[in-house]
Order: structure tokens, then sequence, then C-alpha cells
């Protein structure tokens, strides 16, 4: 089960997406915050606060971009570093897996060790629940133009090229459609959406496989889609 669609490049990339994945979940994130220790300060690779468990919770994140895998010091080291700062779970993110000693000794301890895969799999159905939230108002301010019982009513003195230009808009932006309550689960991949400029011409398409790409699509066009509705019938003035 896959959050993201390909793997990171380097380490900052490692971070930089391990961030992102639990800033999607709704998570506050920090990226190399330094946190006060019983011997001073360190720099954690990825802060996080889950506000969504009861009580909410902090997870210390150690990002491990190596072409070997992470030794028992390691977890040794990172275990006193959440011990001593009093996070709930520290995690330690590998490129490259662990040996065998590692993992016996984060046996029985708050410390998880985990693939990047791994990571994807733990959180990929929270993800798949969180997402939807992101977008629920989006999809809230465009549904009016949708249905025709949501009070958008047409100019009247739309003529046929409005009416052509309306169902452009429906085709480009209906993945907004499948944002509202139980319907996360209920999107129809692979879609193809139409391409438009801001004259409404069709210049290409996108053709949306994955949710990852499925949710990018929506982050980039939520903008331009309100703008074009409104300005269609005629509420930009």
């Amino acid at each position: 089960m896959a959050i993201f669609d390909r793997n990171p490049t380097d380490w900052s990339d490692l971070q930089n997406l391990v961030g992102q994945l639990f800033a999607e979940l709704g998570c506050g994130v920090e990226i190399s915050k330094k946190l006060p220790l019983v011997r001073g300060a360190k720099e954690i690779d990825v802060w996080v606060k889950d506000s969504e468990t009861s009580p909410g919770s902090e997870y210390l994140c150690e990002c491990k971009y190596w072409s070997r895998p992470v030794t028992q010091e390691i977890v040794h080291s990172f275990r006193t570093i959440v011990a001593d700062y009093g996070a709930h779970r520290g995690i330690i993110i590998s490129k490259s897996g662990f040996q065998a000693g590692a993992i016996e000794a984060s046996k029985n301890t708050a410390i998880d060790l985990m693939t990047f895969q791994s990571l994807q799999d733990t959180f990929y159905m929270r993800w798949r629940r969180s997402m939807p939230k992101r977008y629920m108002a989006y999809a809230d301010a465009l549904f009016p133009y949708w249905d025709p019982s949501g009070g958008r009513r047409p100019p009247r003195n739309w003529n046929d090229d409005d009416r052509r230009n309306l169902q452009l808009l429906v085709e480009a932006y209906h993945p907004f459609c499948w944002i509202g309550p139980g319907m996360g689960d209920a999107v129809r991949l692979p879609m193809t959406v139409p391409v438009l400029n801001d004259r409404l011409e069709v210049v290409g398409e996108t053709k949306i496989e994955t949710y990852r790409q499925f949710y990018d699509f929506l982050e980039q066009n939520k903008e331009d889609a309100l703008r074009r509705y409104k300005a269609l019938f005629r509420e930009n003035a």
C-alpha cells in the first residue's frame, strides 16, 4: 500500500517525505527540530505532534538513508533521546533495514523500526481517511455549481458557449465530486480529465491512476476550479 508513488532520492528527501506523510495525517510537524534534553539540545529529523490520539502524542522520527542496515548502537542512542525528551514513540526509518541486534534492542521499547514502505503500510488507511477532510471545504464550495438544487443558477444571458463551458468545467474538475463523507473508498481509478486554459480551451489531458495522483490533482486545481466556476457564473465582478 503506497502513499507515495516514488521512493526517496536522498536523506533530505526521505526526511521531507516522512514529514509530509504525518502532515497529511493532520499532525503538527517540524523538520530538523532542536529538542531540549538532559545533556543539552539535540536536533531530530522529524518531530510530530499527533492530536488525533487522546491524549495527544509526540513522535520523534530519525531518518537513515544508508546503504547498510541500522545498528544496535543507533537504536540504543535513539532510545535515550526519546526517553530524555519524554516522547511517546520513536520511529527510525531506514532505507536498508536493520541488523538483528537493532531489532532485538527495540523489543519491549517505545521504538519502532520501519522501512519507508512499512511506514506507508502502517499509516495507509489513516491517510486514506484523512486526505478527503483536507479538501472537503473546496468540494462544498463547488457543489452548488454541480447540483441544480444547490442554489447557483446560471445568468439569464447564458448562451450555448456558456453551457458548453459548464460541461467542460464539470469534466475537468469532477474529481472533486468524490470528496465527501464515506466517499474516499469509492474513488474510481484510473480516470482521465481534460486540461483547460483560462479561455476554457482544452489543451491536453491528465490521467489519474493512483490515490497520490488524485490528491495531487486536487491540491493543484483547488483554486483554479472555484475561480473558473465563479467567472462562468459572472460572480467575479
